[in-house]
C-alpha cells in the first residue's frame, strides 16, 4: 500500500465513523460501487471505448511510420557522419533535430487529443452513472455508497456491491435525465479509452 492509498483508507474510515455517528440508533446501510467498472462495462461506455480505441490505433499507425522514418534517418546519418564534410554533417544534424522535434510535438499533440476525446465521450456517461448511484441509494435506503475503484477500500462483502445493478439501470435507459449525482470528474482509474499511448518519442 502506498502513502496515498493509506491516507485515503483513513479518510474512508473517518467518513464511515462520521456517517455512523449521524445515523445514531438507526441501522446504517452501506453499499459499494466500482465506477470504473461501471463505465467500462455499460453499453455506452463500451461504445465510447471502441471510438477512442479506433482513433488511438489510427494515430498510432501514423506515428509509427514517422518514427520508423526517423530511425532510418538516424541510421543513415550515423553511417555517413564520419565521411561527410563538417558543413554537410551540421546540415544533416539540423535536419535530424528538426524531424525529432516534429515527431515529439505530434506525439504530445496526440496524447492531449486522445485525452480530450476520451473526456468528451465519457463525461456525460459518468454523470449519468453518478446520478443512478444517487437515485439507487435513496430508493434502497442506503446511508452511504462508497467508491471501490479509488484504491481506498480494502475489503467489502460482495453482497453490498451495487455495480452490476448500476450497469443494468444505465443500459436500460441511458438517455434518461438524472439529477442528484455527485458532480465529479472521471472515475479514479480514468476514462474508457486505452491506457498507454503509442510508443514514446525518441530520446534527445
Amino acid at each position: 500500500m502506498n502513502m496515498r492509498q493509506g491516507t485515503m483508507g483513513f479518510v474512508v474510515a473517518a467518513l464511515v465513523v462520521a456517517i455512523a455517528g449521524r445515523a445514531g440508533a438507526a441501522e446504517m446501510r452501506l453499499a459499494v460501487v466500482d465506477m470504473q467498472r461501471a463505465l467500462n462495462e455499460c453499453e455506452a461506455g463500451k461504445k465510447a471505448k471502441d471510438q477512442v480505441k479506433a482513433k488511438f490505433e489510427k494515430a498510432q499507425d501514423q506515428l509509427k511510420k514517422q518514427r520508423d522514418e526517423l530511425d532510418r534517418s538516424r541510421d543513415d546519418f550515423d553511417k555517413k557522419a564520419l565521411v561527410l564534410k563538417n558543413e554537410q554533417r551540421q546540415d544533416l544534424e539540423k535536419e535530424l533535430e528538426s524531424k525529432t522535434l516534429d515527431f515529439k510535438r505530434k506525439y504530445e499533440d496526440f496524447q492531449r487529443d486522445l485525452k480530450r476525446t476520451d473526456a468528451a465521450l465519457t463525461s456525460g456517461i459518468v454523470e449519468q452513472l453518478y446520478g443512478i448511484v444517487a437515485e439507487y441509494g435513496q430508493e434502497h435506503g442506503y446511508t452511504a455508497v462508497l467508491e471501490a475503484s479509488s484504491g481506498a477500500l480494502l475489503y467489502n462483502d460482495k453482497s453490498i456491491d451495487i455495480t452490476d445493478e448500476v450497469i443494468k439501470i444505465h443500459n436500460a435507459n441511458p438517455n434518461k435525465a438524472r439529477s442528484g449525482g455527485k458532480k465529479v470528474g472521471p472515475p479514479p482509474g480514468g476514462g474508457a479509452g486505452p491506457g498507454p499511448g503509442p510508443e514514446p518519442g525518441p530520446e534527445d
